[in-house]
């Protein structure tokens, strides 16, 4: 990590159940679960402001990886004021929806986990709602401070550091909305978008990535031939992505990638075709500068 500045972290890059995916054998989890080298965890993004002592540090989602992600963090986050042995929490959780792999990573966060105190999550009010509802997670629930997002009000998390919530179209079966997070850095801006049903269901699309500086979108699938005869899954293919971002002067990162995604592959025609159009897939520990 640089030695001052703001920056976004990527702590992970695939689809909700990461890579290996439970109960496949297909050659792309077969060969990560003989090599951790080819492991990819969920999708997630830190913010990591390390222009103070000690550095501010917030999570996007808490995936089902998120021990590994928060213990990539520990340079940043620091030593535990309390106990030298482990590092201190961090300063603020961020959830974008209720999904499996946005979620499930909060339960490490409860007395049998992390153990932590007072952390500031921040989600939709109906987010929050339903997490204040779920009795599984009660003792968890003690010890966090569940903040209700407003969509479009931005939230000042630093000097010429804040995040605003936008509302994008999503598979929602519990009614609680999903959210995506524009980031304002104090020299550049960031849209994270992990999920979305379609970019041309969110009419302000286009007007928002036009007006930053990077966007970490939505690619789950390359083909509709990954879903093997299943439904169609409401996400873009990376193609559609691509095409839609045609034109805008946004730098385009491709997140969230299923196991079966084509664009895993490092030297895949696909990717490289992407590449030739100014296109990058996102890498694990990769730094942004904002």
């Amino acid at each position: 990590m640089p030695s001052g500045g703001v920056y976004a972290v990527v702590l992970g890059t695939a689809q909700d159940a990461g890579l290996p995916h439970a109960g496949c054998l297909c050659p792309r989890c077969a060969a990560a679960l003989a090599d951790p080298a080819s492991v990819e965890y969920a999708a997630s993004l830190a913010i990591v402001d390390v222009r103070l002592r000690p550095n501010l540090v917030w999570l996007i989602d808490a995936t089902p990886d998120i021990k590994y992600q928060l213990n990539f963090l520990a340079f940043a986050l620091g030593s535990h004021p309390q106990m030298p042995d482990r590092f201190r929490q961090p300063d603020g959780l961020f959830l974008t929806h209720a999904h499996m792999g946005h979620t499930a990573g909060l339960a490490q966060l409860g007395p049998e986990g992390m153990n932590v105190r007072d952390l500031p999550v921040y989600a939709s009010t109906g987010m929050v709602r339903l997490l204040q509802e779920m009795n599984l997670w009660a003792p968890l629930l003690e010890n966090l401070k569940l903040v209700a997002l407003s969509p479009e009000v931005p939230l000042d998390l630093a000097k010429g550091l804040s995040v605003v919530p936008l509302e994008v179209p999503h598979r929602d079966e519990h009614g609680v909305g999903t959210f995506a997070f524009r980031i304002q850095g104090p020299s550049r801006s960031l849209l994270y978008v992990p999920d979305i049903d379609d970019w041309r269901q969110w009419p302000a699309a286009r007007q928002i990535i036009a007006g930053v500086d990077v966007s970490l979108a939505d690619a789950s699938f390359y083909s509709i031939d990954e879903l093997s005869g299943r439904p169609p899954v409401a996400h873009p293919l990376a193609p559609d992505t691509v095409d839609f971002f045609a034109g805008l002067p946004s730098q385009l990162i491709l997140t969230h990638l299923n196991h079966t995604n084509r664009l895993l592959e490092g030297n895949s025609a696909a990717k490289e075709a992407l590449t030739a159009q100014g296109v990058s897939v996102a890498q694990f520990g990769q730094i942004i500068s904002l």
